[in-house]
C-alpha cells in the first residue's frame, strides 16, 4: 500500500509502506523544526524534531576554595556544576580539571577521584581491596613525599532526564596513617589554584 501525495502543479511524493505485514503508526510533531533538524522516533511512533550531535547549552563551574581530605571516607571537594538538558535524549560531556595535592610523611602515597550526577556515581577510580590508586606518588626510603598536579579527565553520560542535575568530584587518600591527604583547589601562596567543571548537553 502507498500513500502519493501530488504536488501543486507536477510531481509527487510516495509514500510506501513496508511488505513485512506489521502495523506502524507514527505521529509527527505538532510543529515545523530548526533548520538541520531530523525526526525522531520516541521508540513508541511518537516523532520529535531533533539536532544532530550539536553542542545545545554550556555550563562551568569553578571553585578555589581549599578542601583538605586526610580520611579514607570519600568526600566532597567543592567542585560542582548544575545543568538542566533540554531533551531526556541528550547526553552530557563532563570535562573535569582539577587541581590536587598529595602529601604524606612518609616513602609513598595514592589517591582517588569519583564523580556523582547528583546521587549516582558515574565514574569510580581504580580501586581494589585498599582503596584508589588514580593518583601516586612513590620514593623508596624518603620521609615525605608531595606532589602537585592536575586530575584532567572526561565523561560522556547518558542520564535520561529533563530535571536539573548536578555533577560534582569526591575523592579520598588511599591511607591517613602518616598525615596522608588529597588536597584539592590548594590556596597556598605556591599554588593558588582553580579547579574547574564544565557541562556540555550534546544531542543525540
Amino acid at each position: 500500500m502507498a500513500l502519493r501525495l501530488n504536488g501543486q502543479t507536477t510531481g509527487y511524493t510516495e509514500l510506501n509502506a513496508p511488505d513485512n505485514g506489521d502495523s506502524v503508526v507514527l505521529t509527527m510533531p505538532g510543529t515545523d523544526g530548526n533548520a538541520g533538524e531530523y525526526l525522531q522516533t520516541n521508540g513508541s511512533g511518537g516523532l520529535s524534531w531533533a539536532g544532530a550531535g550539536k553542542i545545545l547549552q554550556v555550563v562551568q563551574g569553578t571553585t578555589s576554595t581549599q578542601v583538605v581530605v586526610n580520611t579514607t571516607t570519600y568526600t566532597d571537594s567543592g567542585l560542582s556544576a548544575s545543568i538542566t538538558p533540554t531533551s531526556n535524549t541528550s547526553k552530557i560531556l563532563v570535562l573535569i580539571n582539577q587541581e590536587i595535592f598529595l602529601g604524606r610523611s612518609s616513602s609513598a602515597t595514592y589517591a582517588g577521584i569519583r564523580v556523582y550526577r547528583d546521587s549516582t556515581l558515574i565514574h569510580d577510580s581504580v580501586t581494589d581491596s585498599s582503596g584508589p590508586y588514580d593518583y601516586a606518588i612513590s620514593a623508596a626510603g624518603a620521609t615525605s613525599v608531595a606532589l602537585y598536579t592536575r586530575a584532567a579527565f572526561s565523561i560522556l553520560d547518558s542520564p535520561g532526564s529533563t530535571s536539573s542535575l548536578t555533577y560534582k568530584t569526591q575523592g579520598r587518600p588511599y591511607e591517613s596513617s602518616s598525615s596522608a591527604n588529597i588536597t584539592f583547589n590548594g590556596s597556598a601562596s605556591a599554588v593558588n589554584a582553580t579547579s574547574y567543571i564544565i557541562l556540555l548537553e550534546v544531542a543525540a
